[in-house]
């Protein structure tokens, strides 16, 4: 799991530090399995006069029934962990936890232009308010890390 928040980390970051067109928008995502775990992650960046305006990334989590409780409950105290609730201009975090269904699934979202630069640095953002670049060089950057792009 610390492998996908790395990837996924690492992807936005090279990602979110170059830019795009007027009102576009790149989504991607990449879908990992491992140890009864299937993890979804989608990231969906908005571009406005060439910047980069707003990020939305879904991580969304499923175990199959062969996963402990007790590994389950590692698992949603890992992700509690690295994406607490924010109460932070520019962040809407949301989390659903349905320990029946056992699934998780975290929402961020993140308007670059509300955002502190301290804020957007806790979640490995920073340097998004004003970078940019081209559409095709920022999904070329996500692609090379594992992601699929739209």
């Amino acid at each position: 799991m610390k492998k996908i928040k790395l990837l996924g980390t690492i992807s936005i970051f090279c990602f979110l530090l170059s830019g795009c067109g007027n009102g576009q928008v790149l989504s991607c995502s990449m879908t990992q399995e491992q140890s009864g775990a299937t993890m979804k992650q989608t990231v969906d960046i908005t571009f406005k006069k060439e910047e980069v305006s707003n990020v939305k990334m879904a991580i969304n989590t499923k175990v199959t029934d062969d996963v402990s409780d007790s590994n389950w409950n590692s698992l949603v105290d890992m992700l509690d962990e690295q994406y607490s609730t924010v109460n932070k201009e520019g962040f809407q975090i949301s989390k659903v936890n349905n320990k029946k269904e056992r699934f998780y699934n975290i929402t961020i979202n993140v308007d670059v232009n509300k955002a502190k630069e301290d804020d957007l640095a806790e979640y490995d953002l920073e340097g998004l308010a004003g970078a940019s670049g081209t559409y095709k060089e920022i999904k070329e950057q996500m692609e090379k890390s594992g992601l699929t792009c739209e």
